[in-house]
């Protein structure tokens, strides 16, 4: 197995280098997968996991926001860990506490990046759920369009039919996004921004 400096692997990473994806994944992946399989999670979890952790620190990285001192194969395996125990198994964070006291505020970043990433991810996929309707009235809504628009666009009638409309929309898409299990690890990290009214 090739050795990579810091340097080259954070560039690997900013460059989306497949040699080094490869070596990442034949050196940290197997740490990952065995931490997570002895906590009882399965291969697909910890393969998520660690695809996430790497995307995050790709966008991270490429926006200059992590020291070239850091140690990225240490790093990776941290992220996941702190990911696997904050998301997927609460009754046991405390075990790590300690592991994190040192955490500096890039690592910090790259946690809310993924984060981020899942709540973007789980709200994506409840939005392909609704119905083509839905999708487009809500999309208008998204860019701005006002109410008049949409009910003429979409031919709902009137401004309150359309304001109506999408009000079911959002109220059948936020019901569905929080009767998803992946939302009760994500409780208090759903931007309810999204959908923001007048």
């Amino acid at each position: 197995m090739n050795s990579y400096s810091k340097n080259k692997l954070l560039n690997g990473i900013v460059e989306q280098d497949s040699s080094t994806l490869n070596y990442l994944y034949k050196k940290i992946f197997p740490r990952v997968k065995r931490m997570i399989f002895r906590y009882g999670g399965d291969y697909d979890t910890a393969n998520e996991i660690f695809q996430e952790s790497i995307i995050t620190l790709y966008r991270r990285a490429k926006a200059g926001e992590v020291k070239e001192s850091l140690i990225v194969e240490k790093y990776l395996f941290r992220v996941c860990r702190w990911v696997w125990f904050r998301l997927y198994n609460n009754n046991l964070e405390s075990t790590i506490d300690s592991d994190f006291e040192d955490i500096d505020d890039s690592e910090d970043n790259i946690i809310n990046e993924f984060l981020q990433s899942r709540r973007k991810k789980l709200f994506s996929e409840h939005f392909e759920k609704l119905d083509i309707e839905c999708k487009r009235i809500l999309m208008a809504f998204f860019k701005g369009k006002s109410y008049e628009y949409i009910g003429n666009k979409y031919k709902l009638g009137s401004e309150e039919k359309a304001r109506r409309k999408k009000y079911l929309c959002k109220e059948f898409l936020v019901k569905s996004i929080k009767n998803d299990p992946q939302y009760r690890k994500l409780i208090g990290e759903y931007d309810e921004d999204l959908f923001q009214t007048d």
